[in-house]
């Protein structure tokens, strides 16, 4: 069965990225001081120009790894968010 299947993404992957996707929005709107464009660059064009590369490929072709995609781009967002914040923080 290699049918043109389409592969659903777990929830907790899901809800996952949806909270870092808040938390990382914050975060961004704290750090660009409150400019819309900062956030949406921030937040959003990593994920989406990540997502689109990976589409050449055949085997990220699907929701599951596109949720996966989003939810390590966030992750990786928070911890360089967290580098923004440690030179204020002394």
């Amino acid at each position: 069965m290699t049918g043109n299947i389409e592969k659903k993404p777990n929830k907790i992957v899901v809800v996952i990225s949806i909270i870092l996707i808040i938390i990382n929005s914050y975060l961004a709107y704290i750090i660009g001081e409150g400019r819309i464009g900062f956030v949406l660059g921030y937040v959003l064009a990593l994920p989406l120009s990540i997502i689109a590369i990976s589409s050449i490929f055949k085997v990220y072709r699907n929701w599951k790894s596109r949720w996966i995609i989003i939810l390590n781009t966030m992750l990786v967002t928070l911890l360089a968010s967290f580098g923004n914040f440690l030179p204020a923080a002394q």
